[in-house]
Protein backbone atom coordinates (compact mmCIF):
# COMPACT_ATOMS: atom_id res chain seq x y z
CA UNK A 1 0.00 0.00 0.00
CA UNK A 2 1.36 3.51 -0.91
CA UNK A 3 0.54 6.27 1.11
CA UNK A 4 1.27 9.85 -0.07
CA UNK A 5 3.75 12.02 1.63
CA UNK A 6 2.25 14.38 3.59
CA UNK A 7 1.64 17.46 1.94
CA UNK A 8 3.82 19.87 4.59
CA UNK A 9 7.11 17.63 3.89
CA UNK A 10 6.12 17.37 0.09
CA UNK A 11 6.16 21.82 0.34
CA UNK A 12 9.91 21.55 1.84
CA UNK A 13 10.86 18.83 -0.59
CA UNK A 14 10.11 21.40 -3.24
CA UNK A 15 11.50 24.06 -1.78
CA UNK A 16 14.48 23.19 -0.77
CA UNK A 17 14.86 21.15 -4.44
CA UNK A 18 14.21 24.40 -6.10
CA UNK A 19 17.09 26.40 -3.75
CA UNK A 20 19.59 23.67 -4.39
CA UNK A 21 19.20 22.66 -8.09
CA UNK A 22 18.71 26.01 -9.25
CA UNK A 23 21.47 27.00 -6.67
CA UNK A 24 23.85 24.77 -7.99
CA UNK A 25 22.86 26.00 -11.81
CA UNK A 26 23.00 29.75 -11.09
CA UNK A 27 26.70 28.46 -9.44
CA UNK A 28 27.79 26.89 -12.65
CA UNK A 29 27.07 30.30 -14.17
CA UNK A 30 28.98 32.69 -12.30
CA UNK A 31 32.63 31.60 -13.33
CA UNK A 32 31.72 32.67 -17.22
CA UNK A 33 29.75 35.80 -16.18
CA UNK A 34 32.77 37.40 -14.02
CA UNK A 35 34.76 36.80 -17.02
CA UNK A 36 32.60 38.02 -19.81
CA UNK A 37 31.28 41.52 -19.91
CA UNK A 38 27.44 41.84 -20.57
CA UNK A 39 24.51 43.94 -20.28
CA UNK A 40 22.96 42.87 -16.72
CA UNK A 41 19.88 41.96 -18.60
CA UNK A 42 22.07 38.93 -20.71
CA UNK A 43 23.28 38.24 -17.09
CA UNK A 44 20.41 37.32 -15.80
CA UNK A 45 19.31 35.44 -19.01
CA UNK A 46 22.16 33.38 -19.29
CA UNK A 47 22.15 32.87 -15.47
CA UNK A 48 18.55 31.32 -15.85
CA UNK A 49 19.64 28.96 -18.69
CA UNK A 50 22.93 27.73 -16.56
CA UNK A 51 20.66 27.23 -13.92
CA UNK A 52 17.75 25.37 -15.70
CA UNK A 53 20.37 23.13 -17.73
CA UNK A 54 22.95 22.45 -14.68
CA UNK A 55 19.93 21.76 -12.49
CA UNK A 56 17.98 19.42 -14.99
CA UNK A 57 21.00 17.11 -15.33
CA UNK A 58 22.39 17.40 -11.96
CA UNK A 59 18.45 16.34 -10.57
CA UNK A 60 18.36 13.56 -13.59
CA UNK A 61 21.38 11.99 -11.95
CA UNK A 62 20.66 12.28 -8.74
CA UNK A 63 17.13 10.70 -8.98
CA UNK A 64 18.34 7.81 -11.61
CA UNK A 65 21.17 7.01 -8.90
CA UNK A 66 19.25 6.68 -5.95
CA UNK A 67 16.16 5.42 -7.76
CA UNK A 68 13.36 7.83 -6.73
CA UNK A 69 14.90 10.44 -4.30
CA UNK A 70 15.77 14.17 -4.99
CA UNK A 71 18.76 15.83 -1.86
CA UNK A 72 15.62 16.66 -0.22
CA UNK A 73 13.19 14.16 -0.47
CA UNK A 74 16.09 11.90 0.88
CA UNK A 75 16.30 14.00 4.29
CA UNK A 76 12.20 13.49 4.53
CA UNK A 77 12.22 9.78 3.53
CA UNK A 78 9.91 10.58 0.43
CA UNK A 79 10.61 8.52 -2.82
CA UNK A 80 9.20 9.48 -6.22
CA UNK A 81 7.63 6.12 -7.77
CA UNK A 82 5.58 5.60 -10.66
CA UNK A 83 1.93 5.30 -10.70
CA UNK A 84 1.74 1.79 -9.87
CA UNK A 85 4.49 1.77 -7.65
CA UNK A 86 7.67 0.90 -9.41
CA UNK A 87 10.74 2.96 -9.33
CA UNK A 88 10.36 5.98 -11.40
CA UNK A 89 11.28 4.83 -15.34
CA UNK A 90 14.08 7.43 -17.06
CA UNK A 91 10.97 9.58 -18.96
CA UNK A 92 9.13 9.96 -15.26
CA UNK A 93 12.94 11.51 -14.66
CA UNK A 94 13.51 13.31 -17.53
CA UNK A 95 9.71 14.96 -16.77
CA UNK A 96 9.71 15.81 -13.19
CA UNK A 97 13.35 16.98 -13.57
CA UNK A 98 12.10 19.45 -16.58
CA UNK A 99 9.96 21.11 -14.98
CA UNK A 100 11.25 21.23 -11.50
CA UNK A 101 14.06 22.77 -13.46
CA UNK A 102 11.82 25.57 -14.77
CA UNK A 103 11.32 27.71 -11.69
CA UNK A 104 8.17 29.63 -12.64
CA UNK A 105 6.53 26.14 -13.47
CA UNK A 106 8.07 24.73 -10.10
CA UNK A 107 6.58 27.89 -8.17
CA UNK A 108 3.40 27.35 -9.63
CA UNK A 109 3.21 23.56 -8.94
CA UNK A 110 4.25 24.70 -5.24
CA UNK A 111 1.29 27.50 -5.13
CA UNK A 112 -1.14 24.67 -6.37
CA UNK A 113 0.20 22.70 -3.31
CA UNK A 114 -0.51 25.34 -1.13
CA UNK A 115 -3.83 26.60 -2.63
CA UNK A 116 -5.46 22.86 -2.90
CA UNK A 117 -3.92 20.74 -0.90
CA UNK A 118 -3.68 18.30 -3.08
CA UNK A 119 -2.17 15.13 -2.81
CA UNK A 120 -1.04 14.85 -6.09
CA UNK A 121 0.39 18.20 -7.79
CA UNK A 122 0.72 19.05 -11.60
CA UNK A 123 4.41 17.86 -12.30
CA UNK A 124 3.34 14.78 -10.37
CA UNK A 125 0.45 14.39 -12.76
CA UNK A 126 2.37 14.92 -16.12
CA UNK A 127 5.28 12.65 -15.07
CA UNK A 128 2.83 10.10 -13.90
CA UNK A 129 3.96 9.79 -9.91
CA UNK A 130 3.39 9.88 -6.47
CA UNK A 131 5.99 11.12 -3.53
CA UNK A 132 5.63 8.39 -1.37
CA UNK A 133 6.64 8.15 2.60
CA UNK A 134 8.93 5.75 2.51
CA UNK A 135 11.94 3.91 4.85
CA UNK A 136 15.13 4.50 3.43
Amino acid sequence: VMETAALSKRIWIYIINLLVYNGVGFASALPFLLVVKLHPFFYVLIGLGFAMIISLLFECFVLKISKGYTIASAIFKVKFVSSDGSVIDNKQILIRAAFESIVIFALFDLIYFLKNQTERGAIDRLSDSFAIDNNL
